[in-house]
Formats: C-alpha cells, sequence, structure tokens
C-alpha cells in the first residue's frame, strides 16, 4: 500500500533569500521598479533587518517617485548600519528632495563624520546650502569637493557659477576655464566662459574658445544660436553677427538666430539688415512677446508709427515688465475723453515719462481731467507738465473712468510724426525756482560778455541701464570742448559721477552742480539760465527737449529707436540736435564734430586753425 502523498500537493518551498535578493535586483537593473520593490518586500517580511533589502529597497523607492517610503526603508537601514555613510549620503538626497534642507544637511554632516575623503559627500552637501542661498559656505564645500576629485565637473560649474552671481568674475573665468579644459563638448559650458572672460576683461581669450566652438558644432544650430547670444553679451557684434549668420545657414527657420543676428546688427548700426532679421524672426514666432515686440520698436525706428504702436504693446508680455493695470478702472483705448477722469500710468525708464508726458496735454485738450502715476524722482516736475491735475507716486485709490500706459498711448492716439512738434514745449519750470537759480548761476558764473556762452554738460546716464556700456562716456573725453574760449561750463551731472568734474575746475572753467540738485525742479530751472546743454542719452536730455530748451545730444551707433535713423534733429524735440557715432565705440570723432560746431557759435568770427 503506497501511503505518499503526491508531490503535486505539497507546497512550494519558499525561495532563498538570495534568489529572492536575485530577482528584486535583476528587476532594478531593468527599471522594473515596482516589481524590484515588491521582491525587497518580500525579504525583508521574512528578514526585516536584511541591510542590502532595506537599503536597496529605500533606492528603488526614490527612483519610482515613492519618497515617503524611501525614507522609511532608508531609515531603517541606517538603524541596522548607523556607521555607513553611504546610507547617510542617501538619505540627506532624499530629505533635499523633498525640501528639508536643514534635515539634508545634518544627514550629510553625519555622512562626513564617517567618510571624510568622499567628494560626492561635499558637493551633495554643497548643493543644499547653494539651495538655501548660503552661498559662502556652499563655496566651501564645493572647493573640499574639487580637492579630492579635481576633475568634478559639478564643483567646477557651480564654483563659476556661484562666483559670477557673487560678482567674483575673475575666479569665475579660471573655473570655467578648467570645465573648459576637461569637457569642451557643452555648447552651454562653452556660452558661460566666453560671458565670465568678458565680464573678467579677459578678451584675448575669448577668440580661442569661439574658433573651438564654432569649429566643433559647425553642425549644430542650437549651439551656435547660444554661442551668438553669449557674443553679443560680451560686446562682440562682429563675432555674434558671423556665428548667427552660421546657424541660419544650417536653420533659415530658426528664428532666435535671427533675434541674435538682429541685436548684433543693431549694435553695429546696419539697421536695413537688422530690420530683414527683425521682420523673419517676428514671422517664426508670432506668439512670442520678445520677436514681436523688437519688431515694434524696428517698425517705429524706421518711422513706420502706425503698425509699430499697434505690435507695442506686446512689451506687457514681456515676463520682466511689472503688473501695473489699475484693477475696476476700464483701461482707455480711444474712447472719448471728455468730462472724464483719466489716469496716465508712467513705465520704463524715466526718460520714457518724460517723454511721454506729452500725452497728459493731449488727454487736456480733449476735454479730460489728468492724474499721472510715475516714478518719484519725477513727481515735482511731472506736477509742472501741461494738461496734469495730480501726481501720484503709488497706485492712487481715487475712481477713474479710464487708465491708459504711456507709451500704449500712441496706438489709440494715432500718434504720426507730423503730431510731434505739436503743443511744444509741454514742461515748464516753476518762475521762483528759475529766479533761484539765474541768481546763483550768476554769481558762479558771470558773463565777462554777453557773446559769452553758458553751457551744460552730462556724460552719464544710470549704471543700472543694460546697454549704459554703450551710451555713457568717459568725462575725459568732453576735454577738447573745454579748451573752447567763451564759453563757461556747468556740471549737471548726478550719481555717483557727480563730483568727477570736480578735478577739472582748475584747469578748465568748469562748475560743478550736481551736488547741489536735488531734483529734476532743480535741474530743468538750471537748463532754463544756460545757453545750450550736451548730453549723451539719459533723462536730462528729454528734460531739456521737453522743456523746448537747445540740447545737443551724443549718441551710439545702437542708438534707441525713438532717434530714428541718420537723423540730425529729433521730431519728438524740435529744440534737440544730434550727434550720431558713426562708428561703434568711436566717440571720438563726434566730440570733435561737436568741438567744431561749439567753437563756430561761441566763436563765430574765429577760424578753427585745430
Amino acid at each position: 500500500m503506497n501511503n505518499s502523498i503526491p508531490s503535486a500537493n505539497l507546497p512550494a518551498a519558499p525561495a532563498s533569500i538570495d534568489a529572492c535578493m536575485a530577482r528584486a535586483d535583476a528587476h532594478f537593473r531593468a527599471r522594473r521598479l515596482t516589481e524590484a520593490i515588491d521582491e525587497y518586500e518580500q525579504v525583508i517580511k521574512r528578514q526585516p533587518r536584511h541591510l542590502q533589502a532595506l537599503h536597496h529597497a529605500g533606492i528603488a523607492s526614490f527612483e519610482n517617485g515613492q519618497l515617503d517610503e524611501a525614507g522609511k526603508f532608508l531609515d531603517r537601514a541606517l538603524h541596522e548600519a548607523p556607521h555607513r555613510a553611504d546610507l547617510w549620503e542617501q538619505r540627506g538626497l532624499l530629505a533635499a528632495l523633498t525640501g528639508n534642507a536643514i534635515a539634508a544637511e545634518a544627514f550629510f554632516h553625519r555622512a562626513l563624520a564617517f567618510a571624510d575623503r568622499r567628494a560626492t559627500i561635499y558637493a551633495n552637501l554643497a548643493d543644499c546650502l547653494r539651495s538655501s542661498k548660503r552661498l559662502d559656505e556652499a563655496m566651501t564645500y564645493y572647493a573640499k569637493s574639487l580637492e579630492i576629485e579635481p576633475g568634478s565637473l559639478h564643483a567646477l560649474r557651480s564654483l563659476a557659477s556661484i562666483s559670477q552671481q557673487s560678482g567674483r568674475h575673475d575666479d569665475a573665468a579660471n573655473y570655467w576655464l578648467r570645465a573648459w579644459a576637461i569637457d569642451p563638448t557643452r555648447a552651454a559650458d562653452g556660452a558661460k566662459l566666453i560671458q565670465a572672460l568678458g565680464k573678467a576683461g579677459r578678451a584675448d581669450l575669448i577668440g580661442t574658445v569661439v574658433s573651438q566652438m564654432r569649429e566643433y558644432f559647425a553642425d549644430d544650430a542650437t549651439a551656435l544660436k547660444e554661442l551668438s547670444f553669449a557674443l553679443n553679451c560680451v560686446d562682440r557684434a562682429e563675432d555674434a553677427l558671423a556665428v548667427a549668420n552660421q546657424g541660419l545657414r544650417l536653420d533659415p527657420a530658426n528664428a532666435w538666430l535671427h533675434h541674435n543676428a538682429t541685436f548684433a546688427l543693431s549694435m553695429l548700426g546696419d539697421f536695413q539688415q537688422m530690420r530683414t532679421h527683425s521682420i523673419e524672426a517676428a514671422r517664426l514666432m508670432p506668439d512670442n512677446a520678445t520677436m514681436q515686440y523688437n519688431l515694434a520698436t524696428t517698425l517705429l525706428r524706421f518711422g513706420d508709427f502706425e503698425e509699430g504702436w499697434k505690435r507695442y504693446k506686446w512689451l506687457d508680455k514681456l515676463a520682466e515688465n511689472e503688473d501695473a493695470a489699475v484693477p475696476g478702472v476700464p483701461l482707455w483705448k480711444g474712447e472719448s475723453v471728455a468730462g472724464c477722469d483719466f489716469l496716465l500710468v508712467g513705465e520704463q525708464g524715466l526718460g520714457d515719462e518724460l517723454q511721454f508726458l506729452r500725452c497728459a496735454d493731449w488727454l487736456h485738450r480733449r476735454g479730460a481731467n489728468v492724474d499721472v502715476w510715475i516714478h518719484g524722482p519725477l513727481a515735482e516736475i511731472a506736477a509742472c507738465a501741461a494738461g496734469v491735475r495730480d501726481v501720484y507716486v503709488t497706485r492712487p485709490s481715487a475712481h477713474y473712468h479710464y487708465w491708459c500706459r504711456m507709451l500704449r498711448m500712441p496706438e489709440y492716439m494715432h500718434l504720426s510724426m507730423s503730431m510731434l512738434p505739436v503743443a511744444m514745449p509741454y514742461l515748464s519750470g516753476t518762475k521762483h525756482k528759475q529766479q533761484q537759480w539765474q541768481t546763483r548761476i550768476d554769481a558762479i558764473s558771470p558773463k565777462r560778455h554777453p557773446a559769452q556762452l553758458r553751457v551744460g554738460v552730462v556724460w552719464a546716464g544710470s549704471p543700472t541701464h543694460g546697454l549704459d556700456r554703450y551710451r555713457s562716456i568717459s568725462l575725459d573725453l568732453l576735454k577738447p570742448l573745454f579748451f573752447i574760449p567763451d564759453v563757461i561750463w556747468h556740471s549737471l551731472q548726478k550719481g555717483a559721477l557727480e563730483r568727477q568734474s570736480e578735478s577739472l575746475a582748475v584747469e578748465f572753467d568748469l562748475r560743478t552742480l550736481g551736488p547741489q540738485i536735488n531734483d529734476f525742479t532743480d535741474t530743468l530751472a538750471i537748463l532754463e539760465t544756460l545757453d545750450l546743454l550736451i548730453t549723451v542719452d539719459t533723462s536730462v536730455a528729454h528734460l531739456a527737449g521737453a522743456a523746448g530748451l537747445p540740447v545737443w545730444m551724443l549718441i551710439p551707433t545702437c542708438a534707441d529707436w525713438r532717434w530714428l535713423i541718420d537723423r540730425t534733429d529729433s521730431p519728438w524735440y524740435p529744440s534737440m540736435r544730434l550727434f550720431r557715432q558713426r562708428t561703434p565705440g568711436d566717440w571720438t570723432s563726434v566730440i570733435e564734430t561737436v568741438r567744431q560746431e561749439l567753437q563756430r557759435r561761441a566763436c563765430p568770427r574765429e577760424v578753427d586753425i585745430s
């Protein structure tokens, strides 16, 4: 009699722990993470203190996006092996990923207590500190990581970026050079290296990097786009244009390459070619605010006011623009304003606001009561503008029938070139302040004879302006003007450079007024006592023009759109004369032209023998 039980009815023998781990690890390597986690959990059920299973389950859960579960597995693994630096490091990475920077930092420090020569721990701790904006501490730990692993691209790139962000441009350039020497195959690194070299004043090295990149990325339009952008950032417009054209031969429909070419051509003063690329960029990206706004200013530069002002509204969609909307008040779009209370909202720079304060008078002449919301430094002078009832420097609480940004007004005004000289001037100072300054100027700058000229100078705009390096000049460049006889010079320069002219007071007939100027009403009162202002493109030029006072303005090759093309006058300001730079960076010839013209005016009977 056979009493044996058929084997088919016996329960299967449990797989060995090693076999389960092998299957789990195979699933993990094949990226079947859910199956891997299930197998690891089977091992843990049988051996709750199985370190490898706990560790691997934590990593698999982490990579599968199950962060809470990953933390639990890793915590249990750490309970079994509190001496394992790799477990502390991974626990730190998990804490950092979940936004717990304090815990992450503590975990990384515990890891370093057991492995103080592991570069990745220092780098991960540095990443944590960097995310918490503790940049100096982060740099210390990136540097320690680099000591252990000198070829760490992550540490080099991080140190370079933080150095650049902190204004340590030479350090940034050195770190990027080291990273580039290790791996010259990343276009983003090459572009950042070029920008760092430019800011560090090491332009002599840029050419080599450009040549390397143009050769290595000769067939990569995207990389050439990054390179041309970087070259524009470091004032190498000719190189930027050449690279952009190289990229466009590969990809003629790349809007950003057209955009980069547009910028380079504008810096070079080639506005005809600039217009071609600007139109193409806008055509290729019809919904991109940058492309459309650039085309708007291009059209305005060429005097196409109708289409240019229609497109100018794209400026509102640029990410960096502050929302100046007035909730609950209709945006004006050309409706009748007779009897309406109207809020005119300033925007962009002080010069823009001075230029478009003229809109207040236009509205007032059509029956509106116009209040202006404007930047603080212009509050006093804006109150002197024609058509302005009240001025605010913060959002007013009063009710209005309509509101509009200043530079959106022209579209709905149907502003044309022929309208610009009408109702000029629209700014005037107070008689009291003008008399005060007349008395002071007469005292410090008495004229030896009636024909002697009093001339004001301003040589620099705000250094925070994105293109200030192109428009502002050195005071020394103006010295040839100061030798002209029968001219008494007055510096109206404000800001950090306002006392710079004091060093020339002994050598030249030059008065420094900047420290005595409190606001734009002082500046206007001074201008009303002078015969002429010579200035770079800054807010004081607009002030003089808006007041109808004589002003000669020096403008770079890349002159702003409002100064149009090739003109020596400005339809915006009939009292203004433009002296244009013809070659990028060449101010000497511009100053020489000004010198000759001023000498003719100051000494009409004298022959210029210089």
